[in-house]
């Protein structure tokens, strides 16, 4: 190993180290919080319990987290970076506007069906809170990667061109987070497949030769 690549070497390992520790302290809090019940568990849980649960002290959970609740956040950072990663692989691999929100939604929905319900409603409760400040989310969004499937999908004349790949987005995003939030409440068995055929949808009404009354 070259000397030179020593620094980065230890800056790597330095990285992973840190997300191995806000990883622990994300699986430590849902642990006590799914024993206690989402209805009070979070508030009557604190932070020094999550700490020693997770094994690290008080001033690392402050050093990844401003508050506990911003763990629930944490949890939407997770699923938006799994979803970019695997639009990321759809649109490397070329692959057309259907199969790609079809592996997008399999990847979204095999990653929320791994969380309990009550985490997951209790999670975009905090996301839409109103007082919420933005700086407290620092990730991507699902909307990133919507856009650039729609973004590929337009360049190869899968959709219309008459809206922006941004706005197509926003449109998906707000369907698969309404159809996420009714399976953690009970409402929606099959996430997957209604996450897919709610995108289909989508996808239909946004065909080149329909026309759009804008």
């Amino acid at each position: 190993m070259s000397i030179s690549n020593e620094p980065r070497r230890r800056a790597g390992l330095l990285q992973e180290r840190s997300r191995e520790t806000r990883r622990r302290l994300v699986r430590s809090a849902l642990h006590l919080w799914t024993e206690r019940g989402f209805e009070t568990g979070i508030e009557d849980t604190k932070v020094e319990e999550i700490c020693q649960a997770a094994g690290v002290t008080k001033g690392t959970f402050y050093f990844h987290f401003a508050h506990k609740e911003d763990i629930l956040l944490e949890m939407g950072v997770e699923t938006a970076t799994i979803l970019n990663d695997t639009a990321n692989r759809c649109v490397r691999a070329d692959r057309g506007i259907n199969d790609s929100l079809r592996t997008v939604m399999n990847a979204l929905a095999r990653n929320i069906k791994g969380t309990p319900p009550a985490a997951v409603s209790r999670a975009l409760a905090e996301f839409r809170r109103p007082n919420r400040s933005v700086a407290s989310y620092e990730g991507p969004a699902f909307a990133e990667a919507f856009e650039k499937l729609f973004a590929r999908a337009q360049e190869k004349g899968e959709v219309t061109g008459q809206i922006e790949p941004s706005e197509m987005a926003q449109i998906l995003e707000a369907l698969v987070v309404d159809s996420i939030m009714e399976w953690s409440q009970g409402r929606l068995s099959r996430l997957n497949q209604a996450l897919y055929r709610r995108a289909a949808i989508v996808v239909a009404g946004l065909h080149p030769d329909n026309a759009l009354p804008i």
